[in-house]
């Protein structure tokens, strides 16, 4: 099971899992033609409890998909953005059950072309459950237990030997508990523990009656009629149709296996991956019952758009071939509109390019070349070129479609306008 950082209705599930597949890289660096220079937010943290527990600040998108995570040090956080707006996460990093931990605080921050904004963050005293587990009348030692908000947030932690359980740092909401044994043989409908404000607790006594069954879920990726299993690791959530309850695990193989979940039927919160965007759909089959292992599958259907083309000198239009000392070719990087990287490439031996991933439809696509620096240059004639980047702007791109940009000039290195490249 998963700790959510943040939850919008449905779609806020399928952000989560997409945190859970993959932390992304940011602070891209964009060329300087092409973009705006890079500004930063930073503040105080302040702890009313005069503690002061580690940290983390995680920052979203303005539609809260997830761009990456920091540390925060000495009561207060500074991070390098890209200018625009932006939701903080602070989530004090002490351990599920202290009672006494804080909330998540959420800010929302505006960021400048090349200045600082600054957002103080005051931390607020989280909710608290306790309580103990049974399996079937007796204590469920390592059992785990997740305390599920209104709000779609998840929080989990596991019970000692005795079967007791405490889950703190819970923001002030409506919350549901749900718990399966470490055997993943016991399992229950949630219980629920009320609406908690700052501070605030309940203390449960939960007790597992129902036997648990298992589900595998086939994978698969289907386009132009084609269907394959997945090939990569995507994270897929498994959500109880009876209950609401879930289960996230990790995909190896081309398929998932959930353990100890509540019978009936289940839809999956699949992340994406690859060229393949996520997608919520029913399990198709895999009834669970039981004890008893169920067989479904699901089916991605979803492709994100590529960009083709290749590079040519500038001068004579000859194909660029691989640089004989370098490993790749020249570097293709995409960048929506709003200047964010998009997708990477790399030509290839004849000077040929594709760039895909999770591309959706979209205009105002610019393309930038860097070729390989200090690779010893491109062979043209009897001499070896050298080249300076170059980018072609206004390109579009269809989700499920190639889009050609043709054959992209890149200029030589001023002193190199001969042949043969000699100066």
């Amino acid at each position: 099971m998963t700790r959510g950082m943040r939850g919008r209705s449905v779609a806020a599930l399928a952000a989560l899992v997409a945190l859970l597949g993959a932390l992304l890289t940011v602070g891209v660096a964009i060329p300087a033609d092409a973009a705006k220079a890079a500004g930063y937010a930073f503040g105080t943290i302040r702890f009313p409890h005069h503690d002061s527990p580690k940290v983390k600040v995680l920052w979203f998108t303005q539609d809260w998909s997830y761009l990456g995570t920091a540390n925060a040090a000495g009561g207060s956080y500074s991070i390098n953005l890209d200018p625009g707006t932006y939701h903080l996460q602070f989530v004090d990093q002490r351990a599920s059950y202290v009672t006494a931990k804080y909330a998540p605080t959420d800010v929302k921050v505006t960021v400048h072309d090349g200045s600082g904004t600054r957002k103080n963050v005051t931390m607020t005293r989280g909710a608290f459950i306790t309580g103990t587990v049974k399996a079937h009348g007796r204590p469920a030692g390592k059992a785990k237990v997740v305390a599920a908000n209104t709000g779609e947030q998840s929080f989990s932690t596991t019970a000692n030997k005795k079967g007791q359980f405490a889950i703190g740092g819970l923001p002030a909401s409506g919350y549901s508990v749900f718990s399966y044994d470490h055997r993943h043989a016991w399992v229950d409908k949630s219980t629920w523990a009320g609406n908690l404000g700052p501070g605030q607790s309940n203390n449960l006594a939960i007790n597992l009656r129902t036997k648990a069954g298992n589900l595998r879920v086939y994978l698969y990726t289907s386009a132009d009629g084609s269907k394959n299993r997945v090939a990569g690791h995507p994270v897929v959530t498994a959500v109880s149709k009876k209950t609401g309850q879930f289960w996230s695990v990790k995909s190896t193989g081309g398929s998932a296996v959930f353990q100890g979940l509540y019978p009936g039927r289940y839809k999956l919160v699949a992340n994406g991956f690859g060229n393949w965007f996520a997608k919520t759909a029913a399990v198709q089959g895999g009834k669970v019952k039981p004890g008893r292992t169920a067989f479904g599958t699901f089916t991605y259907t979803k492709r994100g758009g590529w960009v083709t083309g290749n590079i040519i000198d500038g001068t004579s239009g000859t194909r660029l071939q691989k640089p004989f000392s370098s490993s790749t070719g020249a570097k293709i990087d995409l960048y929506s509109t709003e200047g964010a990287l998009i997708g990477t490439g790399y030509s290839d031996d004849d000077g040929d390019f594709k760039v895909e991933g999770q591309l959706s439809t979209q205009s105002g696509v610019t393309l930038v070349v860097t070729p390989p620096a200090d690779s010893g240059g491109y062979m043209i004639g009897d001499g070896y070129c050298q080249y300076d980047g170059t980018q072609v702007a206004d390109l579009s791109i269809t989700i499920g479609q190639e889009s050609d940009a043709g054959a992209v000039e890149v200029p030589r290195h001023p002193g190199q306008e001969n042949p043969d490249c000699t100066s």
